[in-house]
């Protein structure tokens, strides 16, 4: 879904076609998305690791 498209105003040219490809809004989303996803894998390996040594 293109966010930007013609058929929900966000564009200004009368011409433009419907979405169909990806927008740069759907590729930070994305983006923001898999940084989260690394970031908690990274923080769960810090406590594993943490926990491990504490109570080991």
């Amino acid at each position: 879904m293109d966010l930007f498209d013609a058929g929900l105003g966000g564009r200004d040219e009368p011409e433009a076609e419907s979405g169909g490809g990806c927008s740069w809004v759907t590729v930070v989303i994305l983006g923001i998305f898999l940084l989260l996803a690394v970031l908690i894998h990274t923080f769960f390996g810090w406590a594993q690791d943490l926990f491990s040594a504490v109570f080991s």
